[in-house]
């Protein structure tokens, strides 16, 4: 059978997990995949036998399912943009195709879920409370000597010791792609973290990634810096995700943008909706 998977979020930009596994999995019983990244405009000119549409962001659903109709084929939608329940099944736990995205480094969960409850994030409704998913020998290809690890609370994770100690002795690099928990950080935890080879997802620059997301947690931030900053981390390393417009002001938003700046730091804002963009490219481009 020949099958088509959609990535509908881009052209370019981050690979889509779910569809390397389900690649996997149909290649193991003969299947032929091609892959379509962003939603075109016309149908594709080959026939297909059937077809696996994927968005994670909710405002390319709507697109998606209209693509969708110009398929002369049997079609499976999933991710969190299309809704929350979607599984892979059997496939899971399948080694990724890292071919269908021509990629250089390896990707997976080691856990699911989170310990908190922020009331912006689909993860609590989507994952539940968190667990251990994998070790990292589950999704690691060998020849990769970088890791991006998509748990959405690593050091909550039951397994993060291991995982950490796995990543030191076999020399990756690895990034922290959902961001670190700066509540949970502790000296041994700093450490850890110091011992590792830690990237931005392109690889390019040294870099671990926080959320400042209200002043509640000022004074986890300030204290993370200094245990950070204690094992040898450079501040310009760190990095923290400025959610702005959920249940803030303006004043409130930047005054968090100033804590992080006043630490040496470097702010990326996350605008809640378009309403607060201007934040976002005051901060985000430097102005």
């Amino acid at each position: 059978m020949r099958t088509l998977l959609v990535d509908a979020d881009s052209q370019k930009g981050f690979p889509n997990l779910a569809l390397m596994k389900i690649s996997a999995g149909l290649k193991s019983i003969g299947h032929t995949v091609d892959l379509i990244r962003g939603i075109p405009d016309s149908p594709p000119l080959q026939h297909y036998d059937a077809a696996y549409l994927s968005c994670i962001f909710f405002q390319n659903r709507t697109r998606m399912i209209e693509y969708a109709k110009l398929l002369d084929c049997d079609c499976d939608f999933g991710g969190s943009g299309y809704d929350l329940t979607s599984e892979l099944g059997e496939w899971e736990h399948i080694m990724p195709d890292y071919s269908l995205y021509n990629v250089d480094f390896s990707l997976g969960f080691t856990s699911r879920g989170c310990i908190r409850s922020c009331p912006f994030c689909i993860v609590p409704q989507k994952e539940g409370f968190i667990r251990d998913n994998a070790p990292i020998t589950e999704f690691h290809d060998p020849t990769h000597d970088k890791i991006v690890l998509l748990d959405n609370n690593f050091l909550a994770s039951p397994q993060w010791r291991e995982n950490a100690e796995y990543l030191q002795a076999n020399g990756l690099k690895v990034n922290f792609n959902q961001g670190l928990d700066i509540r949970l950080m502790t000296e041994e935890s700093a450490n850890v973290l110091a011992g590792l080879r830690y990237y931005n997802w392109r690889f390019t620059t040294r870099g671990l990634h926080f959320a400042f997301d209200s002043m509640s947690v000022k004074d986890a931030v300030l204290r993370g810096v200094d245990l950070l900053t204690d094992a040898g981390i450079p501040r310009r390393h760190l990095m923290f995700y400025i959610l702005v417009g959920f249940d803030t002001t303006e004043e409130e938003d930047l005054r968090r943008v100033e804590i992080v700046r006043s630490l040496g730091a470097v702010s990326y804002v996350m605008p809640y909706n378009d309403i607060h963009k201007k934040i976002a490219r005051l901060v985000n481009r430097r102005y």
